[in-house]
């Protein structure tokens, strides 16, 4: 019997870290009879895990009036929850359980059952967006309850003690059951989101309210900071949204005053706070000790889905103006670091973001999503091939993606899906069948059980993690330079697109994603610099003392906690990048000058008052003081080194489309040489300065091209064609 554990970002089993190479496979889609044949061929692609969601709406029943749950398959095959999991366990693959009660997976109303759907019963309070209409759920245009009305989450409740009974026998010491998944992306699906676009309904607005009390203490304190007049907290109304800079003129909504962006950071706390609380309150409804995982949607701009019927008045269009706010919304609103270290749950990423081979701008999401924390990967798409980009039917799309969410810092990964599925009603799903006969398109192994080419591939990757994933994730990838993200910053710009917005005179516009961390990092990858991110908020003194600097883009007001722990990073000698104005005023805009101070006549401070970031020459900045990289590499391409006290995994991107280019990667160990093809990616073990295990993708199937690959290191001379690994 195995004892598994989680901490920092990985498994451990029996002491020792666990690589996760799991697969997802929705039982829910398929018979009851494929199901040890399909899980018997995971298992020998490498698999050791196996993630499934149980949909609510594809196992309560209403008979006779009453709420009735099918967990055995009295009434479908495809309902026999038991049986799915014994069948794994007799397989000695472990499972992460994902119950929801909302789970997406382009089920209707996304695995919610009709009875909480005020579409289907018109009584259910609706979920509400700025304008105050219906939010809905864009696969089949049924409108979604509102999470905090007490009669949806009696249901949940109700719905989540019934699953906690059937997975119960498998949680135990040494498993199957290793981890949970609650919801899904946060609140519907909502985790990368604007903040106008939920939240408005009755019962959110009690609630926050209720958290304004809280922070506030009573009306006249929460007027007096914000130079208000309301009678009661409950007359307090929520930030609205104006489409156009003339709208928001019109309506008065351009903040005038220092004050006038409480209201946004008091938002964006309550937007972090509502998925936080729905989170913890399902775990506790489900009960189980075992870590409790998210899947956090990339830091991305909204994906475009082919939704087959997609209903006008169901989409939840982004002006065109506030669409590069992106990153603020997900970080004003997605408090990862505090969350986990309040025991909330642990990391979790999915990276719908595109195609990272063929786009940089993808490929740096890719990067900054796994850079966020360390985590599992916990959906990556191999087979969406008509719900997304057709070349994602191509393996060399998802391989490339996976393998960056790695070299970035994810301790595990998903494939998603490990099998296409073909057994469902339209009371289940009646959206996906109209796209393309199967769900997914062309994952590895196919409605008939027939192993795809991706399955090769697919078998490549998770071999060779399973052999060397322990020795990885016993290495770390150094961190050159650190960001601090400061939340209250993302709250201001999320509303904030550009100076027409902005009517606050001598003061310019916080920013903390935009203009901010994508630049950072771009900058820096490209000349090799390895970055991290910290909440400012939450990181400790020996959070920030670890890399060799941080940097932060700054505004004229910041929470005294805050400059007080900057300041003693100064004051210690730490190496602060800092730029934008230096903070003046608190988060009452009361005067604080704590870190204007600490700074003054500090050496070890580089600071300028223009954004250091935007023109992406940061790494320009941090050479000359001083700072070099990890790693050096060759132009159009990317690396990564992973590092402990005997091993090097160095991780390789090539982003040439056509011919052989000679390419080298410079680290602390010597010089790897490499001749390239097109989009090559692999990653190399290198043990005690030896190069001991490889794996490389060659092959090409967007472009129909297999290159010759060679690899030179340290007198080792590898020279092959195709995909290959060191593991026969």
């Amino acid at each position: 019997m195995h004892e598994f554990t989680y901490k920092n970002g990985r498994y451990y089993r029996d002491g020792k870290p666990l690589f996760v190479v799991a697969a997802e496979y929705h039982f829910h889609r398929d018979k009851r009879e494929n199901w040890k044949d399909r899980l018997e061929k995971l298992k020998a692609s490498g698999a050791n895990t196996i993630d499934f969601y149980i949909p609510w709406r594809h196992h309560m029943l209403i008979q006779n009036d009453h709420r009735v749950y099918d967990f055995t398959g009295w009434t479908k095959d495809s309902r026999d929850v038991v049986t799915w999991m014994k069948t794994i366990e007799s397989l000695g693959l472990y499972m992460i359980v994902k119950p929801g009660p909302f789970i997406h997976s382009e089920l209707n109303i996304g695995g919610l059952p009709d009875v909480v759907s005020p579409t289907y019963s018109p009584g259910v309070p609706a979920q509400r967006r700025h304008h105050g209409k219906m939010a809905y759920w864009g696969y089949d245009a049924s409108a979604l309850p509102a999470p905090f009305d007490p009669d949806f989450d009696a249901l949940c409740k109700e719905w989540l003690e019934e699953v906690r009974a059937v997975v119960r026998p498998f949680v135990r010491e040494g498993g199957p059951v290793i981890g949970i998944q609650m919801n899904d992306e946060t609140v519907y699906c909502t985790s990368n989101d604007p903040p106008w676009h939920i939240g408005y309904e009755a019962s959110g607005m009690q609630y926050f309210h209720d958290l304004l009390r809280r922070r506030y203490g009573n009306i006249d304190h929460y007027n007096a900071t914000h130079g208000t007049s309301y009678p009661g907290f409950d007359l307090i109304p929520a930030p609205k949204l104006a489409w156009t800079a003339e709208e928001a003129k019109a309506k008065g909504l351009i903040p005038k005053s220092e004050k006038d962006l409480l209201r946004y950071i008091d938002w964006a706390e309550y937007q972090w706070k509502m998925r936080r609380d729905l989170y913890v309150r399902y775990k506790d409804y489900l009960g189980f000790e075992l870590p409790h995982l998210t899947n956090y949607a990339g830091i991305t701009p909204p994906i475009v889905e082919n939704v087959p019927d997609q209903q006008e008045h169901a989409k939840e269009a982004i002006p065109s103006d506030f669409q590069p706010l992106y990153p603020e919304w997900w970080f004003a609103m997605n408090r990862v670091d505090q969350d986990a270290k309040d025991g909330s749950y642990e990391y979790g990423m999915i990276s719908w973001l595109g195609v990272a081979a063929y786009d940089m701008d993808v490929f740096n999401r890719y990067i900054n999503t796994a850079r966020r924390a360390r985590g599992i990967n916990m959906e990556e798409n191999w087979g969406f091939a008509t719900l997304y980009d057709h070349r994602s039917k191509d393996p060399i799309v998802p391989f490339y993606q996976t393998l960056a969410s790695v070299a970035g810092g994810a301790t595990g990964y998903v494939i998603f899906l490990g099998v296409s599925t073909d057994y469902w009603e339209d009371d289940l799903d009646r959206t996906t069948k109209k796209q393309y006969p199967t769900f997914p398109s062309h994952a590895p192994i196919d409605e008939h059980g027939n192993l795809r080419p991706m399955y090769d591939t697919m078998t490549m990757l998770n071999r060779w993690f399973r052999e060397n994933g322990e020795a990885l994730l016993s290495c770390e990838l150094e961190t050159d330079i650190a960001y601090l993200l400061y939340a209250p910053y993302a709250a201001v710009s999320s509303w904030i697109p550009d100076e027409r917005y902005w009517g606050i005179k001598g003061h310019g516009i916080p920013r903390c994603g935009r203009q901010g961390l994508e630049e950072f990092s771009i900058s820096l990858q490209e000349a090799g610099y390895t970055f991290g991110m910290f909440e400012l908020e939450s990181a400790t003194d020996e959070e920030l003392g670890g890399p060799k600097g941080v940097a932060i883009e700054s505004s004229f007001f910041m929470d005294p906690a805050s400059q007080r722990k900057l300041a003693r990073f100064v004051k210690a000698g730490g190496r602060l990048f800092i730029s934008g104005e230096l903070p003046t005023h608190d988060l009452e805009m009361q005067p604080c000058t704590i870190l204007k101070e600490a700074m003054n006549g500090a050496k070890n401070v580089v600071y300028q008052t223009s954004n250091m970031f935007e023109d992406g020459k940061f790494a320009t900045i941090v050479a000359k003081a001083g700072i070099e990289p990890s790693v050096k590499h060759s132009g159009g391409m990317r690396a990564y080194v992973h590092r402990s006290e005997n091993d090097a995994f160095v991780f390789f991107f090539s982003f040439d489309l056509k011919g052989s280019h000679d390419k080298e990667i410079q680290f602390e160990g010597g010089t790897i040489k490499l001749r390239l093809g097109s989009k090559t990616s692999g990653v190399l073990r290198i043990t005690d300065g030896k190069l001991t295990e490889y794996m490389v993708k060659g092959i090409n199937e967007v472009e129909g091209i297999t290159d010759t690959i060679r690899i030179e290191f340290g007198g080792t001379v590898i020279e092959k064609t195709g995909d290959f690994s060191s593991l026969k």
